[in-house]
């Protein structure tokens, strides 16, 4: 699409539709105007800018020619694009943007300003050094070929700015670029150079991440075994403690008194019945014989006792400390006494310890004192 004039359309004669009507021209057949588009009218060799709102039968509109739609948006972004020499067998293809403003519409379609790009690239032709900028660069020196044009084409627009009839045209920026078979090799090898690097840096990210998952198992492995061990440790401890505990117990039931070694026997595990029952008369035997054995010992004590105490008697009487009538009666009741039957005193339940009558006694003399002046 063509830039100012967006386009110019002939119009036909308005035939006459009856004596008395008047004639008018049909809005429909004029082009739409948008918002940012005025209309002008070629009327009686003259060019007339239309309202907003027609009626059709205004004269220019009536009786017009041929009408244009001209774009009177402000700074419309226009390209234009110049090639240059280079070094070697191919060119610079130079883009300089304009923005372009509309100012006089009837201007523009009476200088016949329908395209404004044939204007502006004969403007920058009119700048002959901007083609000789390139001749000394290699087609891969674009970007140090882009810093000399843009600061010649920014003082060439400044110095000698763009005269177009009823617009402006401002400089707004520029680029340059290889030729396209050139860009397009480029850019193949610049996309193949970066799979490479893709696949490369896969590589090393995969690498990297098997060892760090490697690094990863193998700190898992080693804190698995350090807990293991710890918990090893914790449980011999453990053990150790428990055994120390049963141990410590063991040893306070068997120093608990007499017996306690059997009742231990029979509390460990795997016992049958009968053994515990076997364990148990053996026990019942054992404390028989302890009885049995300390009611001996208590039989003979007395019979010990009793023989010393006639000894002394006898010996009581032969020193005449009693008289002979005493002292019979006396070694008669001491003979008397059965070793036997004194045991069996002593053992019985009803038995009572008789007092014996000693010096020091409650009648401080056991015979009286005429008894032993005999």
């Amino acid at each position: 699409m063509s830039y100012p004039v967006i386009s110019q359309i002939p119009l036909d004669p308005v035939a006459k539709q009856g004596f008395l009507s008047k004639p008018r021209r049909l809005i429909s057949s004029l082009p739409r105007q948008l918002p940012h588009q005025r209309l002008v009218f070629e009327y009686d060799g003259t060019f007339v800018l239309g309202d907003r709102r027609l009626r059709g039968d205004e004269p220019h509109v009536l009786h017009a020619a041929s009408v244009s739609v001209v774009d009177v948006a402000r700074d419309h972004p226009t390209t234009i694009q110049v090639p240059i020499n280079s070094s070697g067998a191919h060119d610079f293809t130079v883009a300089i943007q304009f923005r372009c403003t509309v100012d006089e519409p009837i201007e523009v379609v009476r200088a016949g300003l329908t395209d404004v790009t044939e204007h502006l690239i004969t403007y920058i032709q009119g700048y002959p050094k901007l083609f000789e900028l390139g001749r000394n660069k290699r087609l891969h020196e674009v970007h140090e070929l882009w810093t000399l044009v843009h600061a010649q084409v920014k003082a060439y627009t400044t110095v000698v700015p763009c005269v177009l009839p009823g617009m402006t045209a401002e400089f707004a920026g520029l680029n340059v670029y290889a030729p396209d078979e050139i860009a397009q090799g480029r850019r193949r090898y610049e996309t193949s150079l970066h799979n490479i690097q893709g696949e490369h840096g896969l590589r090393d990210v995969k690498r990297k991440l098997d060892r760090d998952f490697e690094l990863d198992e193998q700190d898992f492995l080693h804190a698995k075994g350090h807990s293991a061990n710890d918990f090893t440790r914790q449980e011999a401890a453990l053990y150790r403690d428990h055994q120390i505990t049963e141990a410590t117990k063991i040893r306070d039931l068997l120093n608990s008194g007499p017996g306690a070694a059997d009742g231990l026997f029979v509390t460990v595990r795997g016992l049958s019945d009968q053994q515990i029952a076997d364990r148990y008369a053996a026990l019942g035997d054992r404390e028989y014989n302890a009885i049995q054995r300390r009611a001996q010992l208590e039989h003979d004590l007395q019979v010990v006792q009793a023989r010393a105490r006639a000894e002394v008697v006898r010996t009581a009487i032969a020193q005449g400390l009693f008289n002979e009538t005493t002292g019979k009666e006396l070694l008669a009741s001491f003979d008397e006494v059965e070793p036997e039957a004194e045991s069996e005193s002593l053992e019985g339940p009803a038995y009572e310890a008789r007092a014996e009558v000693t010096a020091g006694d409650a009648d401080d003399d056991f015979f009286p004192e005429e008894d032993v002046r005999g």
